[in-house]
């Protein structure tokens, strides 16, 4: 512009409203977490879900095995997070695969239960996740433990 400003200054930002502290700050999460498996079927003996990095696709990794595939969920916000850092959150990316992003509060992160264990996205019902209570699932299951509590006090 006139002032000598770069052009990018000038435009404003759709994400100046977000809470910076939040994309800085790394919080772990108090209290039990569990394991996520993609889909409807908890019982599976498929990979639980695992966080890579921010802003990064999900990887998947046997259940039980990484603190990387722990998580906890806010009834709140309806929200999942990585038990390591609860600034982040399950987001699906692009309408088309499941990732973490920083907690933004948009629909894409919002899971609301379905059916025991199992919390849809309301923005896309195709996305699903099972909870697998426990450190190892299949063992929790057994024991009956329950899925997901609000550990985010």
């Amino acid at each position: 512009g006139a002032s000598g400003s770069p052009a990018w200054a000038l435009t404003p930002s759709a994400f100046a409203d977000l809470p910076l502290h939040d994309f800085l700050d790394q919080r772990r999460a108090n209290g039990t977490s569990f394991m996520l498996r993609e889909g409807r079927d908890s019982l599976s003996r498929g990979d639980c879900l695992a966080l890579v990095a921010a802003n990064r696709l999900l990887t998947r990794v046997p259940c039980g095995s990484a603190d990387s595939a722990r998580w906890v969920y806010d009834s709140t916000t309806m929200a999942f997070h990585p038990a390591q850092d609860t600034s982040l959150c399950l987001d699906i990316f692009s309408f088309s695969s499941l990732g973490v992003y920083w907690c933004h509060g948009g629909p894409n992160q919002l899971f609301r239960s379905s059916e025991r264990d199992v919390h849809c996205s309301p923005y896309d019902e195709r996305f699903c996740v099972s909870v697998v209570s426990g450190r190892s699932g299949e063992d929790a299951r057994r024991r009956g433990e329950e899925g997901p509590k609000d550990e985010l006090r």
